[in-house]
């Protein structure tokens, strides 16, 4: 048996199959296949609202970045990483920094079904936090250990920027509080945004919804209403000034199963 010919012919195949699995590889394209739900509060971007009626302001730094585009049987999956902080604070009393709520999407894959249709599914982790031991000495509440690793899956229709819908599922793999696994780890989310009229050239009016139920609070709802107006940036960035109405089960893992309504004016810069 002449193992060189062999050795040199399964290298010959090995070559080939993977010059033709990389020319299927796109790294990082330009854009993204679906846009972060506006009105999602926990949704990676950048973000700051002021909480009407209070000295409280809610932000987040975070953003979603493409990776490749994996070209297979006619269909090019787009994976992502994505990432963001969420915070909470009150720049004037004596707990400053309330809250901080850490969310990593290790991978988000997206893919077209249809034309303006997708699947996108995530796997990621969050974990929310005291950030200022007042709020403890004021026992206004006690710390908790608060952590979930979870998978998504959404269908999305999406023909723009402001126009989209999405339903879809979040399943917490594995959920502890205080050290504690819990069974009731399922949250439903459906939502989207639509446009309303265009103000100017590149300036939109545009509304949009968002609602989650929490099977851990006995399938409470945490409900949003946004609208505002949109205009592009430059490099593909959109921001968004807007009002939301937002009520239901307070989704900082720190103040549950608390409830509060919020309104809050603020802008968004979606990456």
């Amino acid at each position: 048996m002449n193992y060189s010919r062999i050795f040199f012919l399964l290298f010959f195949i090995t070559g080939t199959a993977a010059a033709q699995f990389i020319d299927r590889i796109h790294f990082f394209p330009e854009t993204t296949y679906v846009s972060p739900f506006a009105a999602d509060g926990h949704a990676h971007r950048v973000n700051v609202e002021n909480i009407l009626f209070t000295k409280n302001v809610r932000a987040s730094m975070g953003g979603l970045f493409p990776i490749f585009n994996l070209d297979l049987f006619g269909t090019a999956t787009q994976a992502a990483i994505s990432g963001s902080i969420h915070f909470e604070l009150n720049p004037y009393g004596q707990a400053h920094v309330i809250s901080n709520d850490y969310y990593v999407d290790f991978v988000t894959l997206t893919t077209p079904l249809a034309e303006q249709y997708f699947v996108q599914t995530i796997a990621g982790h969050t974990s929310h936090h005291l950030s200022d031991n007042w709020y403890e000495r004021l026992k206004l509440t006690s710390a908790i250990r608060y952590s979930r690793d979870y998978v998504k899956i959404f269908l999305v229709r999406e023909a723009g920027v402001n126009d989209q819908f999405y339903a879809g599922a979040d399943y917490a793999y594995i959920y502890t509080v205080n050290g504690l696994r819990t069974s009731k780890r399922w949250i439903l989310q459906a939502g989207g945004k639509l446009p309303l009229v265009e103000l100017y050239t590149t300036v939109v009016l545009y509304a949009a919804v968002d609602c989650k139920v929490y099977q851990k609070a006995d399938f409470a709802a945490t409900n949003t209403i946004q609208i505002g107006v949109m205009t592009p940036m430059q490099k593909g960035k959109i921001l968004r000034i807007s009002y939301q109405f937002r009520t239901g089960l307070d989704e900082r893992g720190q103040f549950y199963p608390q409830h509060r309504m919020l309104n809050t004016i603020g802008f968004a810069i979606e990456l």
